[in-house]
């Protein structure tokens, strides 16, 4: 079982204030680099057979970590390995395996764990649109940004 989700970080917390762009900030003209790093943080949490790969209790930069699954989708729907990591931790992620099953790999704990990976192309998937649907509700015009609507699925 695969379980992928995120939440944004409750109002009253300071982590809540990196969806709100600055005033007067146009969002269609915000960077990559501050897009992936420097705004909307979220709790995410991914398992797999009850590994718990992503724990819910930090805060990851959600479109780095979108924009990081979208690359992994491509790599695993042409049957390559694949791998992401984290802005402000060196572990890394391993996806791995040819056939309809892969393997999912920790580098710094001892997390291991299988899927299926028309289950697990379909979580990342699901995940990445739930993603740009929730920063299009949240946040006026981002819609708009071409970082943003890599996001979208039809991109």
């Amino acid at each position: 079982m695969i379980v992928l989700t995120f939440t944004l970080p409750p109002v009253d917390s300071a982590w809540r204030e990196t969806w709100s762009l600055p005033t007067g900030r146009d969002p269609v003209a915000v960077s990559e680099m501050d897009l992936r790093y420097k705004y909307f943080a979220a709790n995410v949490e991914m398992t797999v057979s009850g590994m718990p790969f992503i724990r819910p209790s930090g805060h990851e930069p959600i479109i780095d970590l979108a924009l990081s699954f979208t690359w992994v989708g491509k790599r695993l729907a042409v049957g390559d390995d694949a791998a992401f990591g984290f802005t402000e931790r060196r572990e890394v992620i391993h996806v791995r395996g040819a056939g309809p099953t892969v393997s999912i790999e920790s580098s710094e704990f001892p997390y291991r764990a299988e899927a299926d990976r028309s289950t697990l192309l379909a979580e990342l998937a699901r995940f990445t649109e739930s993603v740009h649907q929730r920063l299009v509700q949240e946040v006026a015009g981002i819609g708009g940004n071409p970082v943003v609507q890599r996001l979208h699925p039809s991109a």
